[in-house]
């Protein structure tokens, strides 16, 4: 029994008595003025000393309430965990913008001097070279306008191809319509090649019957004078006898 006991308090007292060991992660005393940074991790320890705010610390354990730190001079402590902040502290960031933007300053300068001995460089250089610099800056003109032109004509033409594309949404009933008006046309077009073929033979039909009439007239016509002449020379005979 007071060994069953015995294996349930080692672990209670690693939990409560040892701090959790953590992965090193970086810390920042947060906006206070001073920060305790004592012996162990409880109110009533000594001080070893007080941090300023923005000091960096790297957390090495956890116990309660408090953080176990070390610091860039490698002393080992505690700290509240209230007190630390894990986002970089502005005064921070902007030293270090400070040392960018010199280093920045540094490098236009080295920029500028490097920039002026090419100038003097160019001075010396012959007409020829010169002449050169300045066809290039004619051709870097000529290919900047003819991007410009380029770009504008890309906008009109997606202009164009999205109206292309709305137009072209209702294409499958143009389609079918046009196919309709297309059987309807050649199915009239059938009709009216029938009408002119029985028009053709009604004409010819007409005219021959009026050629057989006019023959018959002519004949009729023939015969008629034919007798009256038969007649009118018998009539003669008669009188002279």
């Amino acid at each position: 029994m007071k060994k069953t006991v015995f294996q349930l308090l080692i672990p209670l007292m690693l939990f409560f008595g040892f701090p959790n060991p953590l992965a090193a992660q970086t810390g920042y005393v947060s906006d206070v003025l001073f920060l305790t940074f004592r012996d162990a991790p409880k109110e009533s320890s000594n001080v070893i000393q007080r941090l300023k705010s923005d000091t960096p610390v790297s957390i090495i354990g956890e116990q309660a309430e408090y953080y176990k730190v070390e610091l860039d001079s490698k002393d080992v402590g505690w700290v509240d965990k209230r007190f630390i902040s894990f986002e970089t502290p502005k005064s921070i960031i902007i030293e270090t913008l400070k040392l960018e933007i010199k280093t920045l300053e540094q490098k236009i300068l080295e920029f500028q001097t490097q920039i002026q001995s090419s100038r003097n460089q160019i001075s010396g250089v012959e007409n020829e070279s010169v002449q050169k610099i300045k066809e290039l800056e004619i051709s870097l003109k000529t290919a900047m306008d003819e991007t410009a032109k380029a770009n504008l004509m890309l906008s009109d033409t997606q202009g164009k191809y999205d109206t292309l594309i709305e137009q072209s949404k209702n294409i499958q009933q143009i389609v079918g319509e046009n196919k309709q008006l297309l059987e309807k046309t050649e199915f009239l077009s059938a009709e009216l090649a029938g009408l002119k073929a029985k028009e053709s033979g009604f004409l010819n039909g007409d005219m021959i019957k009026w050629a057989l009439f006019g023959v018959g007239v002519l004949l009729l016509g023939w015969l008629f004078g034919h007798s009256v002449s038969i007649n009118k020379r018998r009539g003669g005979s008669s009188l002279l006898s």
